[in-house]
């Protein structure tokens, strides 16, 4: 989820590794919010693999800043994540659409549908095995455990209902 919002905030222009902290907060504080210690290896890591590019500048003073951008094959790559299964982890898997969905407008026009398509089989999928655990007489969930489920049901059914209004 890391590599996601990092490269979805160098989209939008070259950042320090502050910045790139910062802007995450703001636009995905509500699903994450990933430490400097997660950050800067993560950067470090897509750097290496080309999908950043570095700028080092001097300060007048000499203190030397360094600030990244997403390449092109950055920008594939963001894609290839933002179309890549989700995770089966219930707990991560909510986060993970979420942050997908709120970084959707970084996606070339024509993949938005696919992404779109991607998410709401991902959704019904979440909705179609949580339904089968809550019904399972043999899952061991007792009542409030059900019920949080069922919520968390409710909420991908909003996930969902949303992503079938948006216009692409």
């Amino acid at each position: 989820m890391s590599e996601i919002c990092i490269l979805y905030c160098l989209t939008k222009r070259e950042m320090t590794i502050y910045s790139v902290k910062k802007h995450i907060s703001e636009y995905f504080g509500a699903f994450t919010n990933p430490s400097h210690g997660t950050i800067h290896p993560c950067m470090k890591k897509l750097l290496g693999y080309g999908f950043l590019n570095v700028n080092d500048i001097l300060s007048e003073g000499g203190k030397k800043f360094s600030y990244y951008s997403i390449t092109d094959k950055g920008r594939k790559y963001l894609c290839t994540l933002m179309l890549s299964d989700f995770s089966e982890n219930p707990s991560v898997f909510l986060n993970e659409i979420n942050i997908r969905i709120a970084s959707m407008d970084a996606l070339p026009q024509k993949e938005k549908e696919n992404f779109i398509r991607h998410c709401l089989q991902a959704l019904e999928l979440y909705e179609v095995s949580t339904n089968n655990a809550i019904n399972d007489e043999y899952s061991g969930m007792n009542d409030l455990q059900k019920e949080i489920a069922r919520l968390s049901v409710k909420n991908t059914k909003m996930i969902a209902e949303f992503l079938s209004g948006v216009k692409v």
